[in-house]
């Protein structure tokens, strides 16, 4: 039971052993509301209700009984504006909890992530604390909360350790290996001068040269020498901080630098892997202890490095868990829904949901079921249930949008509308064109490649095709009937409907794929990269991102394109 529902059924069970009381004190009032204008004549009923004792062994007058109705709706108001203001806290809590927003101490990790977390606490334990080097790559599918546990556990180290390492944030997807080393360097600089309050300029060698703007930047020269550099600066800097320590810091002589590599495999397709070469080369033969994670969606990330780089690595593998099952599943979700604490209105909310995990007929656990047979992903489950909890208005409203899960279905449906097959059917008659004849021309040649000029060819010849089965007016006039006939567009015109098809992702350029199958795809496509800026827009190589079988199964029989999708 809530606090507020508490004090209401309190205040019920008051009025009841006062109703009588309570009716007449009403009565009292309106009668008296009506003769408020004669107070000489007062009713006799008025006079009777006046004699009537009070608890104090006298008799209520007009004025008691006005301050008594005052009390009591004062009473109702401060109850319900009290039960208002516990609630919209718990709903805070609730949403930041679910949204894992909550301060770091007070995030509870859910139960089957606990054993990675261990994992990943132990390691950057064992590189700050006891300043020892370390390196992992973690494998898991995107949204497996790989970056959560690893900034979970370095906020959770900074509360203690605080001057005693940095982090260093790499993503592949913003970096390439010249600007991940900028970022290295304005990342160092930044946090070294944080943690000193000073400004740390790099030491230079004897034989190194200023560069023309009368500065040696870091990330100037080749990657050996940048990485270099890098050892001397976290030298320098670790003596400098043992220098000016307090007595019960001496000790304390190197800083750890951590690096949080996400999508490390987009640097492993180079042929020349000079980057995670330097990475691991550092954890090998630095003198500071560094941490590296690694995080990647490839289960053969191994596969892709090159011998030199093997070597380097430790061959640690974190792989993140899957759920054991169903129960595994419904566990978890009550964890991710339910926030810490004792106080009536969690436990309330954590019966609730508990009794519709349990209730196989309920829509919450089929909605529930249908996540665990499909993607078996919490974060898309906690989009789901956001819209229930967001617009409850009391517990009671929450209770009751959780069981019909409304809200959680019409959010499945909105996110089925952004696939592929909607975006098909979004299409415009000569945009659905294009993209048949693109499928036709991949299904044609030898290696699936497209570029404009062989599109607009088929797409020219197919709109010929079906005007010459247009009937004409009649036989003595050969000449097709005007609003019947289909416009063939310019190749000016069709340009534009291919670049729309580029930006839906439907067709894409050679160039744009992830990680490569061997080292000559890897060189090809890295020529092709280099040269794809100067080729023309009409000899561009695109692939097609839909079947032709995929678009019969689509596209509706009565579309006059329909008879297009088969050879």
């Amino acid at each position: 039971m809530t606090v507020f529902e508490t004090a209401v059924r309190s205040e019920d069970a008051a009025d009841l052993s006062t109703q009588h009381d309570a009716l007449e004190d009403a009565d009292l009032f309106s009668i008296a509301k009506r003769n408020s204008g004669n107070d000489e004549e007062e009713s006799d009923e008025v006079e009777k209700k006046r004699q009537k004792p009070n608890d104090k062994g006298g008799t209520f007058t007009l004025k008691d009984v006005i301050s008594l109705i005052e009390k009591r709706s004062l009473y109702r108001r401060v109850t319900k504006e009290t039960g208002d203001v516990i609630f919209q806290q718990f709903k805070n809590r609730l949403l930041r909890h679910i949204n894992l927003s909550l301060p770091a101490s007070e995030i509870s990790i859910y139960p089957y992530l606990r054993n990675t977390k261990a994992e990943i606490s132990r390691m950057l334990k064992q590189s700050i604390v006891q300043k020892e080097s370390h390196s992992a790559i973690i494998i898991g599918p995107r949204n497996s909360y790989k970056t959560f546990l690893i900034e979970h556990e370095l906020e959770l180290l900074n509360q203690e350790y605080s001057n005693q390492f940095i982090v260093i944030r790499l993503n592949g997807f913003i970096h390439s290996e010249s600007s991940a080393i900028k970022g290295i360097a304005t990342q160092l600089e930044e946090q070294l001068q944080k943690l000193h309050g000073v400004h740390h300029s790099f030491p230079k060698k004897e034989e190194e040269i200023p560069s023309e703007d009368g500065e040696n930047e870091i990330s100037k020269g080749s990657l050996t020498d940048v990485f270099e550099r890098i050892l001397r600066l976290l030298d320098s800097a670790s003596q400098r901080s043992s220098g000016d320590a307090n007595e019960k810091d001496k000790g304390i002589t190197k800083i750890t630098v951590v690096f949080v590599f996400d999508e490390i495999d987009t640097f492993a397709g180079p042929i020349r892997q000079t980057l995670l070469y330097n990475l691991f080369d550092m954890v090998e033969h630095a003198r500071v202890p560094v941490c590296i994670f690694g995080n990647t969606t490839k289960i053969n990330m191994l596969d892709y490095l090159e011998k030199r780089v093997k070597s380097r690595f430790s061959q640690r593998m974190i792989y993140m868990p899957n759920f054991s099952g169903l129960d595994d599943f419904k566990a978890n979700v009550v964890s991710q829904m339910v926030p810490s604490g004792d106080d009536p209105i969690t436990t309330a909310w954590l019966h609730m949901v508990e009794a519709q995990t349990r209730d196989e007929n309920s829509s919450f656990f089929q909605e529930l079921k249908r996540n665990y047979e499909t993607v078996q992903s919490l974060p898309e489950w906690s989009n789901a249930v956001l819209p229930i909890l967001s617009f409850a208005t009391d517990l009671d409203d929450m209770r009751d949008k959780l069981g019909s899960a409304n809200f959680t279905r019409q959010w499945r449906l909105n996110q089925l509308e952004l696939g592929l097959t909607s975006r098909i059917q979004s299409l415009s008659e000569l945009e659905l064109a294009i993209l048949i004849g693109s499928a036709r021309v991949a299904l044609k040649s030898k290696d699936h490649v497209i570029n404009f000029n062989l599109v607009y060819v088929e797409y020219k010849e197919l709109m010929k095709s079906l005007n010459s089965r247009i009937p004409t007016a009649s036989a003595l006039h050969p000449t097709k009937m005007f609003e019947n006939a289909l416009k063939i567009w310019s190749k000016r015109d069709v340009k534009n409907v291919w670049e729309t098809l580029e930006e839906l992702n439907l067709i894409t350029e050679k160039s744009a794929v992830g990680l490569r199958d061997s080292a000559a795809a890897v060189f090809f496509a890295s020529n092709y990269t280099f040269q794809g800026t100067n080729m023309p827009f009409d000899l561009r190589a695109y692939h097609s991102q839909v079947t032709l079988a995929e678009l019969r199964r689509v596209i509706p029989k009565t579309s006059i394109y329909q008879p297009w999708t088969q050879l």
